[in-house]
């Protein structure tokens, strides 16, 4: 019954994007029409206009792509997502891997020819943890001794533990051992910004004029909503293994306007491609063309802080079950996702957080149906009193497909007197402020792994956490991820979390639909990336070459 309809959402998708199939090139096309030809310099899509040029600040995957780029932490990782030596030689890991000793290279420099110092590395983390800076990434350094109570405001900045040992050496010490913490280490919002810089100038320290960095390039030029514009930084100590003297970074959230600078030359990296071309640009470059399995999960967040939601579990259970994630992945995406049914990918860690999908999630599709419809009018709704309710999405014509085929199936499965779903697209930048605010009803979410670990999906449902967008608190779940966090047994530990988990799950707090994959198109000319092997996409410009 419900598969016959399939067709009647992908109609009413088209339709709707065909108002908006002729869209501006905006600024993005214009200056990338001027932009330069030289060998040395390579032209690549972002996807979006990044939110923050601030290390410790970013938190979307535009800003933190170009802090790779700037940025360089004690620990870096290669295209495995594997950590390496970074501004670090070399690490010594204590017998009960609770304390690391990070021994920096000799001769670190800044962009401005200034010394990389024991200091400045101890003002990155202490910054990162300060709840003046107000990271939504602070929750990186929570393990670190202190860590936690300082960003509650319950302890004085200088108390975290980490601590230069001398001119050359720094140690850190963590509450309990987590195997994933070089990783940790390797995120840009640990990398090293300069005190002295950022002291003086304040939040204008991100301004091209004034900024120093510590990564591969150093910042030129930025035009928002235009582009950002990087050059080799030549006193990055690995500077002769950089071959890409300057980096173009376009802000193209049109896909078909990326596709098309593409083949006329204008890009050389594509961010993400139109999905309704997946199979066209596979068949007709096959070599240029990569897909690649994405660490991520990609959701509906409920606003926890709405009446309309707060108390109405039922509500949220049928609105989950009325989602055909299959319909999804197939006939909306297309592009080799897997559909979701648990918080968390079984893929993450090797495979041991799998089996945790809703039991409903092996149902045919009627009985899905009759279930959701059950539920629904229990909840309290039908043709005498129609929910209404909008999602939010930034502005992306996948996102905007999505949202579009899922007011679909809840029409079709609660009837369209009973269900009245709108939707509205937002720039990126007030997107994120909305949500983090809870100024929505529902609202288009999306994990990418910050690296192999759970805990980068854990944080996401923490009772108060900074990426916990749906506002919601599950009962015991933060005890259970703290036992957890704490246990050195690793049986008991995959065990606590799988129980948080399925907590959470119950609760019914978010909406899960898919695990993503990405593609895109590298020129031929582009050679020393290797997208394959690369599951979080962390990309760094350093390994182009031409």
């Amino acid at each position: 019954m419900y598969y016959k309809k399939s067709s009647l959402i992908l109609a009413l998708i088209a339709s709707s994007l065909a108002i908006s199939s002729c869209s501006d090139k905006n600024k993005s096309s214009e200056s990338n029409s001027s932009s330069s030809s030289s060998s040395t310099i390579i032209n690549v899509d972002l996807g979006a206009d990044l939110a923050t040029l601030d290390p410790q600040m970013a938190e979307d995957v535009q800003s933190t792509r170009v802090a790779y780029d700037l940025f360089e932490g004690l620990v870096t990782s290669d295209q495995s997502n594997k950590p390496i030596p970074g501004l670090a030689e070399k690490w010594d890991i204590s017998p009960d891997n609770k304390t690391y000793t990070f021994h920096l290279r000799p001769g670190i420099k800044f962009s401005d020819g200034t010394p990389i110092t024991v200091d400045d590395i101890l003002f990155s983390f202490q910054r990162l943890a300060d709840p003046k800076t107000a990271s939504p990434y602070n929750m990186l350094i929570n393990n670190i001794v202190n860590g936690q109570a300082i960003i509650d405001g319950k302890a004085a900045v200088d108390t975290l533990g980490i601590k230069a040992l001398d001119a050359n050496t720094i140690q850190i010490t963590l509450n309990h051992p987590d195997s994933s913490f070089l990783s940790i280490c390797a995120m840009p919002n640990l990398s090293a910004v300069s005190k002295i810089n950022v002291t003086k100038f304040g939040q204008a320290w991100t301004d091209p004029k004034n900024m120093v960095t510590s990564g591969a390039y150093k910042l030129d030029e930025r035009v928002v909503q235009g582009y950002v514009l990087e050059s080799k930084n030549p006193n990055y100590y690995g500077a002769n293994n950089v071959a890409i003297e300057k980096v173009k970074f376009f802000p193209i959230v049109d896909k078909n306007s990326s596709l098309s600078q593409y083949k006329s030359g204008g890009l050389d990296i594509t961010y993400l491609l139109p999905i309704d071309q997946y199979k066209t640009i596979k068949a007709q470059m096959p070599e240029q063309e990569h897909t690649v399995s994405w660490e991520t999960i990609e959701y509906l967040d409920f606003n926890m802080t709405s009446p309309k939601f707060k108390d109405n579990l039922k509500l949220r259970q049928a609105l989950s079950m009325g989602v055909d994630r299959q319909a999804i992945v197939k006939d909306v995406m297309g592009q080799d996702q897997k559909a979701l049914y648990a918080y968390t990918t079984s893929t993450i860690e090797g495979g041991k957080f799998a089996g945790l999908d809703y039991e409903w999630a092996k149902w045919p599709r009627d009985l899905q149906i009759a279930k959701a419809q059950q539920l629904f009018k229990e909840a309290g709704y039908g043709s005498n009193h129609p929910l209404q309710i909008s999602i939010a999405y930034n502005t992306r014509d996948d996102h905007k497909k999505k949202a579009i085929a899922i007011a679909s199936m809840w029409q079709q499965v609660f009837g369209e007197n009973s269900i009245q779903v709108t939707s509205a697209n937002q720039e990126w930048k007030t997107f994120l402020q909305a949500r983090h605010k809870g100024d929505y009803d529902l609202a288009r979410d999306g994990w990418v792994a910050d690296y192999d670990s759970v805990d980068s999906y854990t944080n996401l449902y923490m009772c108060n956490g900074p990426q916990n967008n749906s506002h919601s608190c599950t009962s015991g779940y933060n005890d259970l991820i703290t036992k957890a966090q704490n246990s050195s047994d690793a049986k008991q530990r995959v065990e606590l979390i799988r129980q948080a988990l399925k907590a959470a799950m119950d609760n019914y707090v978010v909406i899960p639909l898919y695990q993503d994959t990405y593609y895109r198109l590298l020129s031929p000319k582009v050679k020393g990336y290797t997208p394959e092997t690369n599951h979080l996409d962390h990309v760094m410009s350093k390994w182009y070459k031409f």
